[in-house]
């Protein structure tokens, strides 16, 4: 299967313009894209979403082992967790507190709080109190170390307004803290009942294996919910990973085919192929309008939703008209008071990456016009005070980055007579000189610079770059990271990159279908703009 560059309009992530003309060196990089654009044709499952698993993480793997020894339950799996995790250790941990999830998993002495300290350390986030607490509380559940005294434990672990998911897990590391410190009062009912769905039969709520392993620790520990925690545990053996590890999440199912379905169209992919990733996701919309991150994921997000708005419209006029409507009135309800959006839900922290993405889905649309100038208004001021390279859901710099330049160019495309044009412009200039002056000798980028790089990291990059065609230093970095991503594609046409998703923030976990996504959206964008590229700049 061969796919032209045939550019679809209308989405800040297909291509933008007319077709480029044929030039000399492109050969190569539309085989590149078109053998990307097979690969993620082939992903596609019997119901119409691309795949993306999730691999396996120690995490995970270290909480697993510990329910089925506590259970007393299935010996096979936890042989097989115990060999995952002895290989982690030997091989090398990706970060000091997984490292010592899986050394007291496997009844070895470890310095939890150091570990702790090492790894939050720098991660200057609003979400890091609550990130330390979670990750003392498992460590002391796995023996790294005793549980912390603690001031006003009860209201340390409230979650309410929050993600579903993360009512749960605050529940769950409640009942582990009270259990564990003597003091079982502690833990309400209503806190029961927060745990309670995890209990029972079928994938984990919300798509989250983190969350439902920490409520059935917890659950143990009331009698009337023992064999059904015994129950869950022996169905462990089926959502293990062939390395016989338990992944973060159940995959990434629709955040994949929305992103991928993008990069198709800017590929020029068949309309029918297009229509026919559109009509799944379509299928999957939530009750409030958007979209979780993988199928029978009920909680919706900001992030998702924008995807999935930006390629049904992409689609073209008319088949999903209704599914647009109700993605843009779920984003609408959630942008804050400072213009900006949260993850989740209204009212919590809004995020500049998460921003940028409603900006790019609710752009076309003139009537949304006053939100996403105030949307764009909160990007940019978040810039000036901060730099626009948050490090958040993506663990790269460029992640947000290139995010922000597609919203600058966005909103600079919808609102010529803004006053903010001239502010807007000023701050992709800065995030477009970031990434500048951060590019790598062997044309790359990695997480954060000095990294060494890595195939996501500079296809993130590349969208950015690659659309500021008339700065002469940005079209020589864009011809160095195509080079460079072009060298490193594998034999069966995709690529093989360190992980660069977060979650819980800031652990790394990996969907390696998403870094094909991500590279095949930089080349297209490298394509589309090749037109501006002088000979010696080419790939």
């Amino acid at each position: 299967m061969t796919y032209p560059a045939l550019p679809l309009p209308g989405a800040s992530l297909a291509l933008p313009g007319p077709r480029p003309a044929p030039l000399p060196g492109a050969e190569r990089l539309d085989r590149a894209r078109a053998r990307l654009a097979t690969r993620l044709v082939a992903a596609a499952g019997p119901d119409g979403l691309l795949r993306a698993p999730c691999d396996s993480r120690i995490l995970e793997s270290a909480l697993a082992l510990r329910l089925l020894t506590v259970t007393g339950v299935d010996p096979d799996a936890q042989e097989r967790l115990t060999r995952r995790l002895k290989t982690a250790v030997d091989e090398g941990a990706p970060d000091p507190v997984q490292e010592a999830a899986a050394r007291a998993a496997l009844g070895e002495y470890v310095d939890g709080r150091g570990a702790l300290a090492r790894l939050l350390g720098g991660f200057d986030h609003f979400t890091a109190g609550r990130k330390r607490l979670m990750f003392q509380t498992l460590l002391a559940e796995l023996g790294a170390h005793s549980f912390p005294a603690l001031p006003s434990p009860g209201a340390l672990f409230e979650a309410r307004g929050q993600q579903r998911w993360l009512v749960t897990e605050m529940a769950a590391l409640k009942a582990l803290y009270a259990h564990g410190t003597g003091a079982p009062g502690l833990v309400t009912e209503e806190d029961w009942r927060a745990l309670e769905p995890c209990s029972l039969p079928g994938p984990p709520p919300y798509g989250n294996h983190l969350a439902r392993i920490m409520a059935l620790l917890a659950l143990r520990l009331r009698p009337r919910y023992a064999a059904a925690v015994r129950a869950r545990a022996r169905e462990l053996r089926g959502w293990l990973r062939e390395d016989g590890g338990l992944p973060f999440i159940t995959g990434m199912d629709v955040f994949a085919t929305a992103t991928g379905g993008l990069a198709l169209a800017g590929a020029g992919a068949p309309g029918h192929t297009l229509r026919a990733l559109a009509a799944a996701l379509a299928e999957r919309r939530n009750a409030d309008g958007g979209w979780g991150f993988d199928r029978g994921v009920g909680q919706s997000d900001v992030d998702d939703t924008s995807y999935c708005v930006e390629f049904l419209r992409a689609t073209g006029p008319g088949p999903f008209g209704a599914e647009v409507a109700a993605g843009e009135r779920y984003l609408l309800a959630r942008q804050g008071a400072d213009g900006g959006f949260p993850t989740f839900e209204r009212g919590t922290a809004s995020e500049v990456a998460i921003t940028a993405a409603a900006v790019n889905a609710l752009a076309p649309e003139p009537a949304h016009r006053t939100a996403v100038e105030a949307a764009a208004r909160f990007v940019t001021a978040r810039s000036e005070a901060a730099g626009p390279f948050e490090r958040s859901w993506s663990l790269n710099e460029s992640n947000a980055l290139f995010r922000t330049v597609l919203a600058h160019d966005s909103f600079l495309a919808v609102a010529p007579g803004s006053p903010a044009r001239a502010e807007v412009a000023r701050a992709r200039e800065r995030a477009v000189a970031r990434l500048l002056d951060t590019q790598n000798a062997d044309g790359g980028w990695g997480h954060v610079p000095s990294d060494p790089s890595d195939p996501i990291s500079t296809a993130y990059a590349l969208v950015a770059v690659a659309r500021t065609p008339t700065v002469p230093s940005a079209r020589g970095a864009t011809g160095r990271a195509v080079r460079h991503l072009l060298e490193r594609q594998r034999p069966d046409g995709g690529f093989a990159s360190r992980p660069d998703q977060a979650g819980p923030r800031p652990l790394a976990y990996h969907v390696p279908l998403l870094t094909d996504v991500c590279v095949l959206l930089g080349l297209n964008h490298a394509r589309a703009y090749a037109t501006h590229l002088s000979p010696e700049e080419r790939p």
